[in-house]
């Protein structure tokens, strides 16, 4: 009898569990502000507001952090999340239409094009 793969409860059971990889498409406001919009389905990825983080680009490593901006684009009132990204121009191709990955591996975060 062939068995399948492990399932996820497994793997995380495990401590195998591949992180999860956010991936976004830049947009024209992305590639203009040198941020990131983080979408708030994955908020949870990443920590908290103005709390500094290692993100890993290639073998470099660069402080960061998730910025809000209050918003009132359609009611009610909230906050976009974007992570400050303008410092990874030269590493990274951060062009409207681009995209890229982020991923924690460990105690950071591995950013690369997708």
């Amino acid at each position: 009898m062939r068995r399948g793969a492990p399932s996820a409860s497994i793997l995380r059971a495990m401590g195998l569990a591949a992180s999860p990889v956010y991936r976004r498409k830049l947009s024209r406001e992305d590639a203009d502000t040198g941020t990131i919009l983080i979408t708030k389905g994955r908020w949870r990825m990443f920590p908290p507001p103005m709390d500094e983080f290692t993100v890993r680009v290639g073998r470099r490593r660069f402080q960061t952090r998730i910025v809000a901006e209050d918003c009132a684009c359609v009611p009610p009132p909230h906050q976009h999340l974007h992570l400050e990204a303008g410092h990874l121009r030269d590493r990274l191709d951060v062009r409207a239409g681009a995209v890229i990955e982020i991923a924690r591996e460990g105690a950071e975060y591995v950013i690369r094009n997708g």
